[in-house]
């Protein structure tokens, strides 16, 4: 089983359009995917049509005893399962914080599908504490989308130092979202990103388009939406190489405790 998390302590970079359609193909691939929201804003519980009252609080995502399969509530498509979020899971951060063993909280949950899921994807909430600490020390792979602005860019440097800090860089990657080709700073953004960043970036972008937005409205992943051609094809690619890259990377050791 690997793990995938779609972070950014930035809000507003469509994190979240990208963790479900990429779970979404997983799951259309055949793999046994769950996505896990972790973002008090519940925006992919929303897009997914499960209802936030069936989110778990934070003390059963604390709890030992509980496994992420007790808590995954299958969707309306085949193979994909979600640990759907609410508002109530927002002292989370907090209650990790404050607990002895709280650090290891995203690995001992993500540990606990094993046997049952092929491939778990994260929605991480946008910031950089004590939750973004515990999902990181998880993971098998960070994707962090990011918008081609000067301000964008700025952000991500903080990012950066922090996950050369915890030895993680080597497992993250950028993806640009909401790009306009025919505007020269996003051109030029893209073009300028390894003198600007020192993590990797994918070679596939996500180009600006309304059926983007569209998800929200009809709740529902792109792919069953009528139309976005444009879009489900960049979004196809950017799929298969993040999966290029999830299948050289080494599972981590996940810690129980």
């Amino acid at each position: 089983m690997k793990t995938i998390a779609f972070y950014n302590q930035k809000g507003g970079v469509g994190k979240t359009s990208l963790a479900i359609n990429y779970a979404y193909l997983a799951s259309r691939s055949g793999l046994r995917t769950l996505l896990w929201d972790l973002d008090p804003q519940a925006s992919a519980t929303y897009v997914l049509r499960v209802n936030e009252t069936l989110a778990p609080r934070a003390k059963a995502l604390l709890d030992k005893n509980v496994s992420l399969e007790d808590l995954a509530i299958r969707t309306n498509y085949q193979s994909l399962f979600i640990v759907p979020a609410s508002n109530a899971q927002r002292l989370l951060s907090e209650k990790i914080f404050d607990s002895n063993s709280g650090k290891n909280t995203i690995s001992r949950a993500t540990s606990s599908a094993k046997g049952s899921f092929d491939l778990v994807v994260i929605d991480s909430p946008p910031s950089l504490n004590s939750l973004s600490d515990s999902m990181l020390a998880a993971i098998d792979l960070l994707v962090i989308p990011l918008q081609p602005s000067p301000l964008a860019t700025h952000s991500l440097e903080a990012l950066s130092l922090h996950l050369e800090k915890i030895k993680m860089i080597d497992r993250s990657f950028t993806v640009y979202n909401m790009v306009d080709i025919r505007r020269n700073a996003h051109r030029d953004a893209i073009s300028n990103h390894e003198k600007l960043s020192n993590i990797q970036l994918l070679s596939s972008y996500i180009p600006y388009a309304a059926e983007m937005e569209k998800m929200a409205i009809e709740r529902a992943p792109i792919f069953e939406m009528n139309g976005p051609h444009r879009l489900a094809i960049a979004i196809e690619s950017l799929y298969f190489e993040i999966q290029s890259k999830l299948e050289k990377i080494k599972t981590r050791p996940n810690k129980k405790e």
